[in-house]
């Protein structure tokens, strides 16, 4: 009886080995890749509030491509709402970065007012665009929007076709706001004209 006690048990022993081995994960398994999450470093109502000018300032670009100067003027005044609604308070008034993010946004206000304000024609838009996007760079390079990616874009022949101008896209493909859908001279054959000089990526992740 003891024999047959102790086989049974050996035998059980064997079987939960075997079991666990051939369950057990092998090294080319096939396992799901967890992606990291995204940590921000601002609080998730400062972050939708820059998201919806980055937004208006996409939807401005975008006017600009179709040359329709109305839609130019809408999207303008969106966008200097819209930066007025940021509360940009969050960062703390003493230090540099608040007063460095302060003399961009009065700049952004600026070129705004130019872009709207009525009897501008399409070509001096565009130079205050310009001008709008550099500080808009440097508004979100300085205060590190870490939500999504903003690429910094080109064109070389924006302004009297060997003139540089620049932009901001949500995407590395290329939408030319100087140059667009219905340029005098090129009609559409250059709205794809211009490169990404630039990336802006804070996004962290754990």
């Amino acid at each position: 009886m003891k024999k047959l006690a102790l086989l049974i048990i050996l035998g059980l022993a064997g079987v939960i080995t075997w079991y666990f081995w051939e369950t057990k994960p092998k090294p080319n398994d096939e396992t799901p890749q967890i992606k990291p999450l995204a940590v921000s470093q601002h609080s998730d109502s400062f972050n939708t509030s820059v998201k919806g000018a980055l937004n208006d300032y996409y939807a401005l670009t975008e006017a600009f491509v179709n040359w329709d100067s109305s839609s130019v003027t809408l999207h303008a005044n969106k966008l200097k709402n819209s930066i007025e609604a940021v509360n940009f308070n969050e960062i703390k008034k003493d230090t540099p970065i608040y007063q460095t993010a302060i003399s961009f946004i009065d700049g952004t206000k600026e070129q705004l007012a130019t872009i709207s304000k009525p009897g501008v024609n399409l070509s001096e838009k565009r130079v205050s665009f310009n001008q709008l996007s550099d500080n808009m760079y440097n508004l979100m390079r300085t205060i590190r929007y870490d939500e999504s990616k903003i690429y910094l874009q080109e064109c070389p022949m924006a302004f009297n076709d060997n003139e540089p101008g620049i932009w901001l896209s949500s995407k590395e493909d290329i939408r030319n706001p100087y140059l667009g859908l219905h340029h005098p001279k090129y009609k559409g054959g250059m709205v794809e004209c211009g490169e990404t000089k630039d990336t802006l990526d804070f996004m962290q992740h754990q």
